[in-house]
């Protein structure tokens, strides 16, 4: 008889992704479009119709979903990606459908998860992870533990100052890390030197991170300044992180993390610059390994480790 796996699932604003997780490998795949402006019920019965071809073969789901999570409740306080999507008791409802014990967590705290056991993380108990993609998300394992915080907002990595006069966040407050290094911004620092000087970049009419991480590998001197800046920023937010959990690997997943030297060399050049005792530090800052696989594998741990010490 075959093992039963755990559903692990990733709720983000484009897709809904889920699979049978055992021992870290996925099977069984699921992918669907998330149709986030369709209401509450009508969200929750997506999620219902992607865990009905898996919950068969399952003992128990874990998801993780953007926004603000009470994981020890399982009630989903409020997500960006979902309208109307406030206080609702998804754990609760979920387990009453399908007889199962679920969990849920922030979506960057499973991703942390699914790294530190199985992927770029593997080895350490003291790590920090960030995401760069729209936003700037982050989460950090800390003596072996995820680290949640008093009110579960442990690890907001994008919304640290770096400059108590810089440019105003979405979030309404200034100089914050996601200001610099966020998808949107990043284009728009291209497009304001663009203006002064001339670059490759041109020659698109719809630029993304990736495309300028790409003219910045082929030498175009607009986007290796683009990202010699953002990995300047990054790299002050990576030090202020160093100096408070003293991680033995940060990871970067995300999107943009994929941009390579381009990013990640002015990153650790400014982290050997500006953190504190760096010659008697040994810390590596990496590429995440498992891609979009993160957040599912990650969830499926969550619910295995939270089972076995909170059993429903």
């Amino acid at each position: 008889m075959t093992r039963k796996g755990i559903i692990g699932i990733d709720i983000g604003g484009t897709n809904i992704k889920a699979a049978l997780v055992r021992g870290g490998r996925l099977s069984r795949r699921v992918r669907t479009t998330t149709h986030a402006h369709v209401g509450v019920q009508r969200s929750v019965n997506q999620i219902k119709s992607t865990i009905t071809p898996l919950h068969s073969e399952a003992n128990a789901i874990g998801i993780g979903i953007a926004g603000i999570i009470d994981s020890k409740k399982g009630v989903v306080k409020y997500s960006p990606n979902l309208k109307g999507w406030e206080n609702v008791p998804l754990a609760r409802i979920l387990r009453r459908e399908f007889g199962l014990p679920v969990y849920i967590l922030n979506d960057v705290n499973a991703i942390c998860l699914g790294e530190w056991k199985h992927g770029a993380g593997r080895g350490h108990n003291n790590l920090f992870l960030f995401t760069l993609g729209t936003g700037v998300g982050g989460a950090a394992i800390c003596e072996g533990k995820l680290l949640f915080g008093a009110h579960g907002f442990a690890g907001e990595f994008g919304h640290t100052t770096i400059h108590a006069k810089g440019p105003l966040c979405i979030c309404g407050q200034h100089g914050h890390i996601e200001r610099y290094a966020g998808a949107k911004f990043i284009v728009a620092r291209a497009r304001k030197k663009m203006a002064k000087q001339k670059s490759s970049l041109a020659k698109y009419d719809l630029l993304t991170p990736k495309i300028i991480a790409r003219e910045a590998a082929r030498g175009d001197r607009v986007a290796r300044e683009v990202f010699s800046e953002v990995g300047y920023y990054l790299g002050l937010g990576i030090a202020n992180l160093l100096a408070l959990f003293d991680p033995e690997i940060v990871i970067i997943s995300g999107g943009i993390a994929r941009a390579g030297r381009v990013l990640f060399a002015p990153i650790r050049r400014t982290v050997q610059q500006v953190v504190m005792g760096s010659k008697y530090r040994d810390f590596k800052i990496v590429p995440a390994l498992l891609d979009d696989d993160a957040g599912i594998v990650g969830a499926a741990l969550f619910a295995k480790l939270t089972r076995v010490n909170r059993p429903v």
